[in-house]
């Protein structure tokens, strides 16, 4: 018997280094007693298995446009699977104004640019996840953090989010469904419900709009199907948008970069006026089909309720929300009715509400803005709700943390997206996947939120 060649010596070797002809027979064994009609499909799936998981090798970063016109953050983010390079999923994200991302160059994008931020991602970001699983986001997600300095926050998230859908789409589900199984591998089929909308129909504080609220919203109360809700508050989205128009010109129509109205008025009471007379026109009942949701100013400058008025007291701001829910009995939300600095005022104007014989009966909601898990604890005793978004939170990890935090504190989650933000729906697929109660997209204009409600809209035949 003639000696092994050098080359037969490696061939076995091999073989053996992989337990490849273990293996191979184990399958065709597993594929005999199957006895499946697509023989090599069986294979495939079955050797598929064995593959070495798929690993990071290429970040690129660039600067694109969001849905308004102004730069962002957009990743890619490749994978070597089976031996080959391939893109697995993109991720994107704005950079907040004053951000520290922006350029420094006033020539470009009047100083608003994201090149210096971009340009660095490739080179950096790679050096700091590449040959990480995309499926372990936690481990990509705590590395991201670690190099945020050096990567920068908005392209820490658009990573993260990249990554964690690239994870994903190379396990062959949908986003939603890898977020909940990021929470916990069910052992069962999962269960998921759609959060209902709130659309903005006015939005405060903008240039020709003097309301000193940030913005009104709308959300069903009837409809079991998120179609069937997302209509009715489009519908009466539109219809607000004849009544201004009718009102105040057709240049008032066109929505501002969120999405909402903004008609030239001063007091929510004229805001209300408009949205009941609006109401009436799409032939919904403002407290039986659905109901509208009050967010506070932004109270930097104290609780101003009109402008050019002397700042009120948190006593005086109950005693308005007493009044403005007496004459309004569509209004039974209020978002950040107060700061998170007066959290001990919230229990006192949910008391003023209790002790009031015509409102006591109904089931107010009182919504909080925040992203530290320690203001969930400081108002969570009189609040009913959490708005979050996932850019505050910086990382997919991060702000599943937060919604699960929010969750078992039984407070209704409520997930939101940066206004005149890009045209990425992953908040869409983290509401389904975390079981938000609402989702705040903005109203139903720009193709920045627009675009999110699609997604959702698809989510519901998918899971159909």
């Amino acid at each position: 018997m003639s000696a092994m060649t050098p080359e037969a010596r490696e061939i076995m070797a091999y073989l053996k280094k992989h337990n490849l002809a273990e293996q191979l027979n184990l399958q065709v064994n597993k594929l005999c007693k199957k006895r499946s009609d697509d023989p090599f499909g069986f294979l495939s799936s079955q050797l598929h298995s064995l593959a070495a998981p798929p690993v990071i090798t290429k970040v690129v970063g660039r600067e694109v446009l969001s849905a308004c016109g102004m730069p962002a953050i957009e990743v890619d983010i490749f994978c070597k699977v089976n031996d080959n390079v391939r893109f697995a999923a993109r991720g994107s994200a704005i950079v907040p104004a004053g951000g520290k991302e922006l350029d420094e160059d006033e020539k470009r994008y009047n100083g608003k640019g994201t090149l210096k931020a971009t340009t660095g991602i490739s080179e950096i970001a790679h050096s700091v996840v590449g040959g990480m699983k995309p499926k372990q986001q936690d481990q990509c997600d705590d590395t991201l953090s670690k190099n945020q300095a050096k990567i920068g926050e908005t392209a820490t998230t658009a990573i993260s989010i990249a990554i964690c859908k690239a994870a994903a789409e190379l396990a062959g589900i949908e986003s939603f469904t890898h977020v909940r199984n990021l929470i916990r591998d069910d052992a069962k089929t999962p269960t998921f419900k759609i959060p209902k909308p709130m659309v903005q129909l006015i939005k405060g504080g903008t240039s020709g709009c003097n309301l000193q609220f940030s913005e009104i919203l709308v959300y069903p109360i009837k409809g079991k199907k998120f179609s069937a809700q997302l209509e009715q508050c489009c519908r009466l989205y539109q219809c607000l948008g004849d009544v201004i128009a009718a009102k105040y010109g057709e240049s008032f129509r066109i929505g501002s970069a969120s999405g909402g109205y903004v008609p030239p008025i001063n007091a929510l009471s004229e805001a209300l006026d408009l949205i009941q007379e609006a109401a009436t026109a799409a032939g919904l009942n403002t407290w039986a089909d659905v109901a509208l949701a009050v967010a506070g100013g932004y109270w930097k400058e104290g609780y101003v309720i009109k402008p050019k008025d002397k700042p009120q007291s948190a006593d005086d701001m109950i005693q308005f929300y007493v009044s403005v829910l007496k004459q309004n009995a569509g209004v039974m939300t209020l978002i950040n009715p107060l700061t998170i600095a007066d959290a001990a005022q919230w229990s006192k104007l949910s008391s003023a509400l209790n002790e009031d014989e015509d409102l006591k009966a109904k089931n107010y909601e009182f919504i909080a803005s925040v992203s530290r898990t320690e203001d969930i604890k400081s108002i969570k005793k009189t609040a009913t709700g959490i708005s979050m978004k996932v850019e505050d939170l910086v990382t997919v990890t991060q702000a599943i943390r937060f919604a699960n935090d929010v969750i078992d504190s039984k407070l209704a989650l409520s997930v939101g997206a940066e206004e005149s933000g890009t045209n990425e729906t992953f908040p869409a697929d983290f509401a389904v996947g975390v079981g938000a109660s609402y989702v705040k997209f903005g109203g139903a204009f720009g193709s920045q939120n627009v675009d999110k409600y699609n997604r959702l809209l698809q989510i519901e035949t998918i899971l159909q």
